[in-house]
């Protein structure tokens, strides 16, 4: 978590700053994967240029998990505690990520659930403006 938690308010917009997600991103991300350890690579589309090729992908695709790893750190940067002990998320990965790619994501605030919790709607979008993660999230109005 890098910022001070955001103020919530119902309609509220949230962008974030670009995010290149490139080879050398990917590979730190996989890297710093502890747990479960990582099977011994094997090339596949994930990191073989070619083999993204043959399935049909102009250059490798992100690993799913790190897209929505973009989009939880981002919640976790603006919302802090309140999403880190008790929010929810809940995605559909929507287009590949590929290599290359600038990924922006967007909250948008659309309900206040009893005063306790905020509902949104989340998507990252890369540089084309195509939405490759769609879903919601919730976050406690205060922290635990």
């Amino acid at each position: 978590m890098s910022a001070a938690p955001v103020e919530i308010r119902l309609g509220a917009e949230i962008v974030s700053q670009p995010y290149l997600l490139d080879g050398a991103a990917a590979k730190a991300y996989g890297e710093n994967i502890e747990s479960p350890r990582r099977r011994a690579s094997r090339r596949g589309i994930h990191d073989d240029q070619d083999a993204a090729r043959d399935a049909g992908f102009v250059a490798p695709i992100a690993a799913g998990e790190q897209t929505i790893a973009v989009i939880a750190q981002f919640l976790a940067d603006n919302f802090g505690m309140r999403f880190v002990c008790g929010g929810r998320i809940e995605v559909a990965l929507t287009k590949p990520v590929l290599f290359g790619d600038t990924l922006i994501s967007r909250v948008r605030i659309e309900r206040i659930v009893d005063d306790e919790r905020a509902e949104m709607r989340i998507r990252v979008e890369n540089q084309r403006g195509e939405e490759v993660l769609v879903g919601s999230a919730s976050v406690r109005i205060r922290e635990a």
